[in-house]
This record gives structure tokens, sequence and C-alpha cells, in this order.
């Protein structure tokens, strides 16, 4: 690394700069393949992550309903004023 360094001090500021605009492109195009190959296994897996979560809110709140228990966290409606 320390050769490549001092290899690249030798050269003109505007070829360092086109050399890391490069580096830079060829980071950024791996970053985002990367992304788009496991964007459909990402995708696919929220939608059954979702489709469980509805299924055990749905049978959470029934439960809860059934329950009964008026607990601390009732929800009190204020009255309204006739403005």
């Amino acid at each position: 690394m320390k050769k490549y360094l001092d290899h690249i001090k030798t050269k003109e500021p505007h070829e360092r700069r086109q050399h890391a605009m490069q580096i830079a492109g060829v980071v950024t195009a791996g970053v985002f393949a990367i992304w788009i190959t496991t964007l459909g296994f990402r995708l696919s897996s929220d939608e059954t992550q979702l489709a469980q979560d509805d299924t055990n809110q749905t049978s959470l709140t029934a439960a809860a309903a059934q329950s009964g228990y008026n607990g601390p966290n009732q929800l009190i409606p204020a009255p309204t004023s006739g403005f």
C-alpha cells in the first residue's frame, strides 16, 4: 500500500482525481448491484412478515375484545363543543 501511495503522489492532481472517481464509481456500482440483487428477497420477506403481523394483530385484538378488561388504558372520548 505504501508503494502505491508513493506512486500516486508522483501523479498530477487531475490524474489523482480521475483515479479517485474511477474507484468511487466501481465501489458505487458494486454496492448498487448488491442492493438490486437482494431487493427481491427483501420485498418478498416483508410481504410475508406483514401478512404474519396482520394475522397476529387480528388475533390479539380479538382476544382483547373478548376478555372485557377495561384497565387503566381505557379510551374515554372528550365531549364535543357546539362550535
